[in-house]
């Protein structure tokens, strides 16, 4: 048989299977096969942190690798009740403790940046301890202070199996400070504490029988 007939027939019959009920099936699956990707990795930890570093120079590297947090079971995370100085304690308490205004921090994680993890400072007090035996007062307030900073955040694109990183700007909180109260925060501090001294004392009761007892008295 010449090779151009047999030629023809292949072709005839890779055609009429594709008609025959299930061919189609059979060709998609094969397509589908095809086509299938692999799923998309991350990049190595040390590409990561080479590209990192150019983009933050080591400012938040620095940052992130000198915070020295203090075991959790060892420290009191509330307002103290007074201010502490470097003599109260043998232990050299940070500087985070040591503040008028004191902070601790919470590690925040995102497994879509880098780096993953960043301790962001919150404040353990309302006010400040700018009282006269060092106690927590009012007159002032704290808030926290942000520095800006660049993290690698991931984008929806993947390139040679791996996924891209783009850099984005972003403030963080990196402790806390004392500012003086604003004018109406004063006028609702002084609405407060004049609401709680017009506040009515409430009676005492007295039992009937207590009545006349002094009634024969």
């Amino acid at each position: 048989m010449p090779r151009r007939i047999r030629v023809l027939l292949l072709l005839l019959l890779l055609h009429l299977t594709a008609l025959l009920p299930g061919g189609s099936a059979a060709a998609n699956r094969v397509r589908k096969k095809a086509t299938r990707t692999r799923p998309c990795l991350d990049l190595p930890e040390e590409i990561l942190e080479q590209m990192f570093g150019r983009l933050s120079v080591g400012v938040m590297s620095a940052f992130h690798h000198a915070l020295q947090l203090e075991p959790q079971d060892k420290l009191n995370l509330t307002c103290p009740s007074a201010a502490r100085s470097p003599a109260d304690s043998k232990t050299r308490l940070p500087v985070n403790l040591l503040s008028i205004s004191p902070w601790a921090y919470r590690i925040s994680y995102n497994p879509a940046r880098f780096p993953r993890y960043i301790p962001e400072a919150y404040c353990l007090c309302k006010g400040c301890l700018t009282g006269p035996h060092g106690e927590e007062s009012h007159q002032y307030r704290s808030t926290p202070v942000y520095a800006p900073s660049v993290i690698l955040k991931r984008t929806g694109s993947c390139f040679g199996g791996r996924h891209s990183y783009t850099e984005s700007y972003v403030s963080i909180a990196v402790g806390c400070t004392c500012v003086p109260l604003l004018d109406k925060e004063r006028g609702d501090q002084k609405g407060n504490q004049s609401s709680e001294r017009t506040k009515p004392k409430p009676r005492r009761r007295v039992s009937a029988g207590k009545k006349v007892k002094e009634a024969g008295l």
